[in-house]
């Protein structure tokens, strides 16, 4: 009967995390890592395994080349790998926690965390390597006591530990960790201690191959920087593990931070237990979970950045460190232990509601931007893609009958034959869509597209997408002298001193161009943005009176008011896309500036010095003719 019961409660576990794993697997796009993943793993064999091809070992991109191949390469068939691979996290942590202890109901506290942990649910989700590197460490660490215990499955042991290592680079992280445990428990057995040196060699020997394959490719990419082991690092690397760890990625401060101290003291008192209870055996889960962030934390200033992923390899150990602590509550009270439970998995309950609803945590909105651009692409649009990194997430996502071009692809940005082709494509064009993917400093460090598109074209739109950001330049049909007069003064230095209207009629659909000439009387040492709007009869799905608008740091973000100098003349464009619902009539165009950083408008005086209602300069009217 008790058996019976167990594999009832067994199967269900599995379902739970089969089912939360697979939940809305296909809902968030693709993010660039993922395209890149299936990119590569679309090649060629002998280039998916070859070294240089991508930073990581080659097992991941050669699992799912096959993998590809059997069910497609839709978002949710290619992170079906990463789910399936998830679900077995779950009883692989219980066989573990079986292996290194008697108490049984450690191995079931371990495997319904594990079947709900945010953070494991997270990785997936994601057609990437990090939940297989995981998996496959928590395998290795399984054998590796087995082999530790009895001498038993070493070859199950080698297998799972060159597959792992052969996944990522972090599986080393858990090779340290066994060591150490090994170490502690082979001490008075030399005949022992010496067969798992073996082992050890065997497994730096089957990854030679990869090290001379691959050096020269991380030397060539090495990008690291030296800084200290202060706070900071400790802060970064812990505590971001630390929350990461109890309740993943998808809560915010202060619950977090309360949530996850929850699960540290469980973890804290699991540790003590096994203390206490001299459980050898049951060391080499804190183990698992403590070294490969200390070792993070170790390397952290020679690496160029970090992230939890890294240090995934760390989380089933630490959530078996988690369970001796509420089976060691158990112990006291079993009600208690209870309860404790339930409020870890309520907060596992909050972050994953997150992680699937909340559009806030989302890891990458590339294909609705694209999808964006699909649904506004007019006959004559093009797309600028600035960064090449984009191009496998690109040609994932690309929306038809819209022609790209990446700059820069090859030579730098402002190179003459560069600024030749961006040149020529603007004059091919009647509308270019920019999008700024990723870090842009690396790639456009001046700014040079975004200083000449706001120089020669009107930008109409600009939002951004989590990875990107996404503007829509609307270029001129022909060059428009301002030649409308309109004196005003914004604060106590900036002055308008005249407009530039493309037209005076505007039929709904179309962009009207407008160009301001500013000067200041003196330096400026806040950054202000300026807003323009077309305002007409309410408009009934925002409720208010403005039908089109552009906010935008002067020339499209590339001139700064902190940059202005005294007495310098600056023409500032911007297009106002008219909604194709926009009713016949007449609308009037307002602008005006207010503080970046808290939104607060300046101050708007006529030419007489009288301060103007709602700090705003009304320009000319503009009629909206019928569709």
């Amino acid at each position: 009967m008790k058996r019976a019961c167990e594999t009832i409660v067994g199967l269900a576990l599995l379902l739970l995390a089969a089912a939360l794993r697979f939940y809305r697997l296909d809902a968030p796009d693709l993010w660039g890592d993922e395209a890149f993943s299936i990119w590569l793993s679309q090649q060629p064999l002998e280039r998916v395994v070859a070294g240089a091809a991508d930073t990581h070992p080659p097992f991941y991109p050669l699992l799912l080349f096959f993998w590809l191949r059997v069910v497609g390469a839709s978002a949710f068939a290619t992170r079906a790998l990463a789910a399936l691979t998830g679900i077995l996290a779950v009883p692989l942590i219980f066989v573990f926690a079986r292996r290194i202890t008697a108490r049984a109901r450690v191995a079931w506290f371990a495997a319904l965390l594990a079947a709900v942990s945010p953070l494991l649910i997270y990785y997936s989700q994601e057609a990437r390597m990090y939940e297989l590197v995981a998996v496959l460490a928590l395998a290795s660490s399984y054998f590796a006591a087995r082999v530790l215990e009895r001498g038993r499955d070493a070859g199950a042991y080698f297998v799972s530990t060159a597959l792992a290592v052969y996944t990522h680079y972090s599986a080393f992280f858990s090779l340290a960790a066994q060591n150490l445990f090994a170490l502690a428990r082979l001490r008075r057995d030399r005949a022992a201690w010496w067969r798992w040196v073996a082992l050890q060699i065997a497994l730096v020997l089957a990854y030679v191959p990869w090290i001379l394959a691959q050096a020269g490719f991380l030397r060539g990419k090495a990008s690291a920087r030296w800084d200290e082991w202060t706070w900071r690092g400790v802060e970064m690397i812990f505590g971001k593990t630390f929350l990461a760890f109890g309740i993943g990625l998808t809560l915010d401060a202060p619950l977090a931070q309360v949530s996850a101290a929850a699960f540290l003291f469980f973890a804290a008192l699991g540790a003590f237990a096994i203390w206490r209870a001299r459980e050898h055996s049951a060391w080499l889960a804190p183990l698992c979970f403590g070294v490969p962030v200390v070792i993070a934390y170790l390397i952290n200033p020679v690496m160029p950045f970090f992230f939890e992923r890294y240090v995934l390899v760390a989380l089933p150990g630490f959530l078996v460190t988690v369970a001796f602590g509420l089976d060691a509550l158990a112990t006291r009270s079993f009600r208690a232990a209870i309860v404790a439970t339930m409020v870890l998995l309520l907060v596992n309950v909050l972050a994953l509601d997150n992680y699937y609803h909340s559009e806030a945590y989302a890891k990458g909105k590339y294909g609705k931007m694209m999808a964006y651009v699909a649904a506004r692409a007019q006959p004559g649009d093009a797309l600028i893609l600035n960064n090449p990194l984009q191009k496998p997430l690109y040609q994932y996502y690309a929306p038809r009958d819209v022609p790209a071009f990446f700059l820069p692809d090859g030579a730098p940005l402002e190179d003459p034959q560069t600024r030749q082709h961006l040149a020529e494509i603007a004059d091919a064009h009647t509308r270019l869509w920019l999008v700024m993917f990723g870090n842009p400093a690396e790639y456009d460090p001046t700014g040079y597209l975004e200083r000449w598109l706001g120089a020669h074209a009107f930008r109409a739109y600009s939002d951004g997408w989590v990875d990107a950001r996404l503007s829509l330049y609307v270029m001129p049909r022909a060059q428009t002298a301002i030649g409308r007069d309109a004196r005003a003064t914004l604060g106590e230095y900036i002055q308008l001193i005249g407009y530039a209207l493309d037209r005076a009629e505007i039929s709904p659909g179309e962009t009207l161009l407008l160009t301001l000439r500013w000067q200041t009387t003196a330096p400026l040492d806040k950054r202000y943005t300026v807003f323009t709007h077309l305002i007409g009869e309410t408009n009934p799905a925002t409720h208010s009176p403005v039908w089109a608008q552009m906010d935008s740091e002067p020339v499209g973000g590339s001139r700064p008011t902190t940059t202005w100098q005294p007495g310098e003349t600056m023409d500032d464009h911007y297009g106002l896309l008219l909604p194709k619902a926009a009713p016949p009539g007449e609308y009037q165009i307002e602008i005006g500036m207010y503080d970046t950083a808290t939104r607060v408008r300046l101050p708007v005086y006529a030419a007489d010095g009288a301060r103007v209602p709602e700090d705003r300069v009304l320009l000319g009217a503009v009629r909206v003719k019928a569709r």
